[in-house]
């Protein structure tokens, strides 16, 4: 009697084992590839991004990537500089900053879209993936390069995931965190990428989708407020097989990090303060040529835009302080 309890049981444990791990999950993205080819051309390139975009069904106004060049007449400039914004914004979420920069060090700037923001629609997201966003940030990298002659890479928030993961490049000199996402805050973020994890988030949130909260305008203008959650499982499938301890060794440039830290109660609640202190303590960057400042008076975990930070003006001066310091001069 015993014996045939504990093989039903058994049974039965073994069957919710097999269905558990036989369910529907996210897959891991291929993190290394070569960068696409692009026109060389400058106007040429410029004309091929604008058509692109032109072509971008539901793209909202102000969200399109786009270059700026330095001078009026296109050409290659010493150092190009690159915006990666992060999840769900657009290049908005930097300005002025990034545009502030460029102009500093006589840069082309690119402001790239990555794919599947910056547009309306019903379905904003429902078809982004890991591998289509680091294509498309693969794609803004090749393009920067084609800009200058060195590459200054910044980001924000996710846009700081992409610049570690793609700060190897050779062409590029230096780098800008700002609220780099190495680790979701809240705890249970990880849960989404075990198996049955998106069919659980929709469960909780009661939708297929997010929707961000008390979002006015022009904020609303420049970030994709509603998407669908099962781009959240990619973004953080993302996190887990790229910002680890051999991603960051493998950086030896130049790295600015700034963070938004006033004390514990008046800190970053969107991404890992303490994820991003330890990311810059593993980074292979000599201690000598990275450095770390906390902005307590920025108020919010965007803190390069004037549409969510109450001191831009403070990121920009550190930043360019920064890179005056640390730039190739040759």
């Amino acid at each position: 009697m015993i014996k045939n309890i504990l093989k039903f049981f058994i049974g039965v444990f073994g069957f919710l084992f097999i269905l558990y791990f036989s369910g529907p999950q996210v897959a891991s993205p291929e993190l290394y590839k070569i960068l696409p080819a692009v026109p060389q051309d400058l106007v040429a390139l410029s004309n091929w991004i604008d058509t692109k975009e032109a072509q971008v069904e539901d793209l909202k106004k102000g969200n399109e990537g786009r270059i700026e060049f330095f001078d009026s007449i296109p050409k290659k400039t010493e150092y190009s500089v690159i915006y990666f914004h992060g999840f769900s914004a657009s290049s908005e979420e930097g300005a002025p900053f990034h545009t502030d920069v460029a102009k500093h060090f006589k840069a082309n700037l690119y402001l790239p879209r990555l794919f599947g923001h910056g547009v309306g629609g019903e379905n904003p997201l429902r078809d982004f993936t890991a591998d289509t966003y680091l294509e498309s940030a693969r794609e803004a990298l090749a393009v920067a390069k084609t800009l200058g002659e060195k590459v200054i890479v910044l980001g924000t928030s996710n846009g700081g995931t992409l610049s570690l993961l793609l700060g190897t490049d050779p062409q590029i000199v230096s780098i800008g965190l700002f609220s780099p996402n190495i680790r979701i805050k809240d705890p249970n973020a990880s849960l989404i990428t075990l198996p049955w994890g998106l069919n659980l988030a929709s469960f909780v949130a009661g939708s297929d989708y997010h929707q961000m909260q008390n979002v006015v305008s022009p904020k609303e203008n420049f970030w994709t407020t509603r998407y669908h959650i099962q781009a959240l499982t990619h973004v953080q499938k993302l996190l887990e097989v790229a910002m680890t301890p051999e991603t960051f060794a493998k950086i030896k440039v130049p790295v600015f990090m700034g963070y938004y830290y006033k004390d514990e109660a008046n800190q970053d609640d969107v991404v890992s303060v303490a994820a991003m202190l330890e990311m810059f303590e593993e980074l292979g960057t000599s201690a000598a040529q990275k450095e770390k400042m906390a902005f307590p008076e920025t108020g919010d975990h965007v803190m390069t835009s004037y549409l969510t930070s109450k001191d831009v003006e403070s990121v920009t001066k550190e930043t360019i302080r920064f890179f005056e310091t640390h730039l190739p001069t040759n």
